[in-house]
């Protein structure tokens, strides 16, 4: 069933009202618990942010994990693109911003290779599929 909130969104000085499902508000609010908020909006994506969903992450994901890079588009794809996350690399010592979020250690063959994690696509039965999910969901929409 569809809720209907006020956003902080305006058009000519007026508030908009927009609808919004009940998966929606779970996600939002999943994703203001991992980066240790309250309230109902979601704040962009910033050094600070990726730091904090970066420790969540880090406490709440299993490792290693199989993850595909680029996403299958089809069955023979999948052993093609599958690799193990090994580990999420800390944004205080490595690469991480707005352009390209926090990166993996992952291993594909014999080659180790640091990815953004958000390139990765988990499969749908992972313990880790949607936590991964909501770090997609909030770093392409809020960067």
């Amino acid at each position: 069933m569809p809720l209907s909130v006020y956003t902080d969104t305006s058009w000519n000085g007026l508030k908009l009202v927009t609808d919004t499902h009940q998966e929606d508000c779970d996600q939002r609010s999943r994703i203001l618990t991992a980066l240790g908020l309250s309230g109902d909006r979601l704040p962009q994506v910033d050094d600070e942010n990726l730091f904090r969903y970066y420790k969540h992450l880090s406490e709440n994901l299993s490792f290693p994990f199989t993850a595909y890079y680029p996403e299958p588009t089809n069955p023979r794809e999948e052993v093609l693109h599958e690799c193990k996350v090994l580990e999420l690399l800390d944004p205080s010592r490595y690469v991480a911003d707005e352009f390209d979020g926090i990166f993996c250690k992952t291993r594909k063959g014999a080659f180790e290779v640091n990815l953004p994690l958000v390139e990765l696509e988990a499969p749908q039965e992972s313990p880790n599929f949607q936590l991964i999910e909501d770090y997609w969901y909030w770093f392409w929409n809020w960067r």
